[in-house]
């Protein structure tokens, strides 16, 4: 499990490793996940790999720090509009490498 703080103090470029639930998908290559030991409760996921799983999900999340940048990130992850990704353009998001779906 994520200590309390843990992806506050993590610096872009760090390596993490996040337990939380699926709080909603954005898009295939997107989604959010919902913790009280996350900054804000939430934290924005990038994938490029296999499904992404459906709320309430449980999943186990390990990747890379980023800075969100809706213009950056765009094309890599296939984002669509930047709507939706409003409250965490600047902040810090995880870019997954390994996504474990618990049961």
């Amino acid at each position: 499990m994520t200590r309390s703080g843990t992806v506050a103090r993590a610096e872009v470029g760090d390596r993490l490793t996040v337990t939380a639930a699926v709080d909603r998908v954005i898009t295939d290559t997107a989604f959010v996940v919902r913790d009280a030991d996350l900054t804000d409760g939430t934290l924005l996921v990038l994938t490029t790999g296999a499904s992404v799983p459906a709320p309430p999900q449980l999943v186990t999340v390990r990747g890379t720090v980023v800075r969100f940048s809706h213009r950056d990130l765009s094309d890599r992850y296939r984002l669509g509009s930047p709507g939706p990704y409003r409250a965490f353009e600047g902040g810090r998001a995880l870019v997954a490498q390994e996504l474990t779906v618990r049961d």
